[in-house]
């Protein structure tokens, strides 16, 4: 995914991402999914190098450590909050970047979480975590 000047969030997602597979992708509970800079800086030290949306997230998070959130922590993004409903399962598809990052990514695959309050969100937007 490419970096856009501004978007919708609805309870339905991020307006213009939509995913064909809808089972594993996308729904109320999996509007938008969230990973970080960190963990993009971990993954790299790893030696797989990707770059921001690389994971197919809605939103590259910075200076929030997800990996000590829990579900129904909410969070303020832009005009927008969310809560987190899910750790987000690792994707075969991810294997495209290295054969091992499946294994790689384990314990750090970021967030699904479905839209409390719709709004508008905008590159550089500090995300707050509200719980």
């Amino acid at each position: 995914k490419t970096a856009i000047l501004a978007a919708g969030v609805t309870i339905d997602g991020v307006t213009g991402d939509w995913q064909r597979n809808r089972k594993h992708h996308g729904g109320p509970n999996r509007a938008v999914c969230l990973f970080s800079v960190e963990l993009y800086e971990e993954l790299r030290q790893d030696g797989v190098a990707m770059e921001f949306g690389s994971v197919g997230e809605n939103f590259t998070t910075r200076g929030i450590n997800l990996k000590r959130l829990q579900k129904g922590d909410r969070l303020k993004v832009g005009d927008c909050v969310i809560e987190l409903t899910n750790i987000r399962g690792p994707c075969r598809n991810l294997d495209k970047w290295s054969p091992n990052l499946l294994e790689l990514i384990q314990g750090r695959t970021g967030w699904v979480a479905k839209v409390v309050q719709e709004g508008d969100v905008r590159p550089g937007e500090v995300a707050e975590v509200l719980t």
